[in-house]
């Protein structure tokens, strides 16, 4: 019998992780992946299922599977946008505490699982590839909490310029730990604790404690 353990995933993430660098990018075929990853071809659906339902991976029939959350209506016109870092933080600002804030309306006990399991690995993780995939796979599950199709839509809308020019930035400051980062997984817990416990008003108040904080350890401003 076959044993899976979740070095599969790990690699599986690495690759992507390397693919996605500077924008969405393909993934190697089906029969390649396999070859690169070492994995059987239902193993590798397996992995591949779980991965797009992250938002980590989104399929095109008759093109490939891409590296990213599947790019909204309209991303391709969002590049020649003059969005700046500005723009988008001033919009999660905005944007993001109302979605926690749903999050602990309509949140269920599977998400509330789903959002602790992804803390205690941003919690034990001293990689930073590993760690920056966490935190988004931890905002979009609370995004996905609120169970509003339009929401999370809205959320990856938001999220799509991310990939467009932040990730050096982001190494800067929070690639070694602790610092900054050991701050940021305090609030997510926060965060999370909020949205548990079915109070929004809180939710929406550390969110949005935890974007300004973000923002002022990438930039300097509050």
């Amino acid at each position: 019998m076959v044993q899976h353990t979740d070095d599969d995933s790990v690699r599986l993430h690495a690759l992507i992780e390397e693919r996605g660098r500077g924008g969405v990018a393909r993934l190697p075929a089906e029969p390649k992946l396999c070859e690169i990853l070492g994995v059987s071809r239902s193993r590798l659906r397996t992995l591949l299922k779980r991965a797009e339902a992250e938002g980590l991976i989104w399929r095109h029939v008759g093109k490939g599977t891409f590296a990213g959350a599947r790019p909204p209506i309209g991303t391709e016109a969002m590049r020649d946008l003059p969005v700046s870092v500005g723009d988008l933080f001033d919009a999660r600002a905005l944007i993001e505490p109302q979605l926690a804030a749903q999050a602990a309306l309509h949140a269920n006990p599977s998400d509330i699982a789903a959002m602790e399991v992804v803390l205690a690995d941003m919690a034990a993780t001293r990689s930073f590839a590993e760690w920056k995939r966490l935190d988004a796979k931890l905002h979009r599950l609370i995004a996905h909490a609120t169970h509003n199709a339009l929401l999370l839509l809205l959320y990856d809308t938001l999220h799509a310029p991310m990939r467009w020019g932040l990730d050096a930035r982001l190494e800067e400051v929070f690639g070694a730990p602790p610092g900054p980062r050991t701050a940021a997984n305090a609030d997510h817990s926060a965060v999370v604790a909020a949205i548990s416990a079915h109070h929004p008003g809180k939710a929406e108040e550390l969110m949005r404690d935890h974007i300004v904080s973000v923002r002022s350890f990438l930039f300097g401003r509050s």
